[in-house]
């Protein structure tokens, strides 16, 4: 159910989820938000991982060295006007992911017409954590009940009863069958 939730309002054209209960959909986008937030973490870990050890180990040693006193100031405001958030812009994934968030349920939905997956790709720079997520939750699913259900409709064809049909005939039989079925949706 929840899966379901999520992939639907992953779809640019359903995101407003207007078949949930309000609490359903704030629980549906907090959990997306989360997700992406968890997403993007692991993938910072796996990227960095070991390049950083190093760089981790100069910083303690330089730390460990300069050991100043905080000012009253520093403690109350440091986190808001840290020099390194200031410089680099720096924001956390989880403030990224609820910025991300926001942004996207408060524009328009896709067309009804439109393709979600070719609005990921165009959408993917203004939204790449949800464009990971969507493409986790609405990729196509590998299956091979297609093949089945032609498998299935020749054993329809070649009974028992008609087991005296050339190949030819059977393959032209198959044919017809799936074509006819084509037609008529």
């Amino acid at each position: 159910k929840d899966t379901l939730y999520a992939a639907s309002a992953l779809d640019p054209r359903f995101k407003d989820l207007a078949f949930l209960s309000a609490e359903e959909r704030e629980h549906t986008f907090t959990r997306l938000q989360t997700e992406a937030a968890t997403v993007t973490c692991e993938q910072d870990a796996d990227v960095n991982g070991d390049a950083d050890e190093g760089a981790k180990e100069m910083t303690e040693a330089t730390s460990s060295k300069k050991t100043k006193k905080s000012s009253t100031l520093e403690i109350l405001l440091g986190a808001v006007y840290s020099p390194t958030i200031k410089k680099h812009g720096q924001k956390t994934p989880a403030m990224r992911a609820e910025d991300e968030i926001q942004r996207y349920r408060v524009e328009n939905p896709a067309g009804l017409n439109e393709n979600p997956l070719t609005w990921w790709r165009s959408n993917e720079r203004e939204y790449p954590l949800l464009a990971r997520l969507a493409k986790q939750y609405l990729c196509v699913p590998g299956t091979s009940i297609a093949s089945e259900r032609v498998f299935s409709t020749a054993g329809d064809i070649v009974t028992a009863k008609r087991s005296c049909l050339s190949p030819d005939h059977v393959n032209e039989l198959l044919f017809l069958h799936k074509n006819l079925t084509i037609s008529e949706k």
